[in-house]
């Protein structure tokens, strides 16, 4: 048998390429967030603005900021960082039909959302506090209380783009959106 080839060890290398796969498919899972939103955060950074709000002009064919956005809807983001301190988020739309604030951890995990029937017409007002943080001694002045689980996210806010309803008037309301840190201006 010397010109015989050796038997292939699948028994071997069928468990052991399984493994891989799953390691990969894993760390993959684990990652792809991740960069997403590190390519989001970044993208919004480089308007200089943080941890300002961010006005992206009404979606069309062409725009691709967010994943898959809706023509129906005006947007408005804010890149946090809570190294820095805690964040104040507040907004006044007062417009009729559906508005919404989601926060997203940096991972994309969506972990708070206050939308326009929890508010009813009162203003919007958090306090975004970093993982384990303490609230300021100065207190929340009447915000809700928002612990992130991670120290970097992004915040957004979608507008319902009703047609009856000028377009001024809906941009002046998602303009209502304000992100400041305190800690991090001084």
């Amino acid at each position: 048998m010397s010109g015989a080839t050796r038997p292939v060890r699948w028994r071997l290398h069928l468990p052991l390429a399984l493994a891989l796969a799953v390691a990969v498919h894993l760390a993959s899972i684990w990652a792809y967030p991740r960069v997403v939103m590190r390519a989001v955060l970044q993208g919004v950074a480089a308007t200089g603005t943080a941890p300002q709000a961010v006005f992206p002009p009404p979606t069309d064919h062409t725009q691709r900021r967010i994943v898959m956005p809706s023509p129906d809807l005006l947007y408005a983001l804010c890149a946090y960082d809570l190294t820095a301190g805690p964040l104040t988020v507040t907004a006044d739309p007062q417009v009729p039909g559906y508005w919404s604030v989601a926060l997203y951890a940096d991972n994309t995990d969506n972990f708070h959302v206050v939308h326009d029937r929890q508010a009813g017409r009162r203003p919007l007002r958090l306090m975004l506090l970093a993982p384990g943080a303490v609230p300021p001694a100065a207190g929340a002045d009447g915000a809700e209380l928002v612990t992130a689980p991670a120290a970097r996210g992004l915040l957004l806010m979608r507008l319902l783009a009703d047609p009856t309803l000028p377009l001024p008037l809906l941009d002046a309301a998602r303009r209502t959106l304000r992100c400041d840190q305190p800690a991090a201006s001084k």
